[in-house]
């Protein structure tokens, strides 16, 4: 499978498929029993899951921070929402 084949994967991954994926390329990086190529195949597909693990958390955040701007403050109550 090249690189773009692996961009295309996963881009459809939801953050634990692709933090799963990731964790499992670093086990077989961490064995050091790949070839060179190989090992160049399985660091770049760590990266783009990495990549990919850090937007999708970049837009929760944003999310997140969407939604406390939304919320209407109520000086009156103190209580925190949970």
């Amino acid at each position: 499978m090249t690189a773009a084949d692996h961009r295309g994967t996963i881009a459809e991954f939801s953050f634990e498929e692709a933090y799963e994926r990731l964790e499992d390329v670093l086990s077989r990086l961490q064995m050091g029993n790949m070839s060179l190529d190989d090992s160049l195949t399985a660091f770049e597909e760590g990266m783009a899951l990495a990549a990919h693990c850090q937007a999708l958390l970049d837009a929760a955040e944003l999310r997140v921070e969407q939604l406390e701007r939304a919320e209407p403050v109520d000086d009156a109550d103190d209580e925190p929402p949970f």
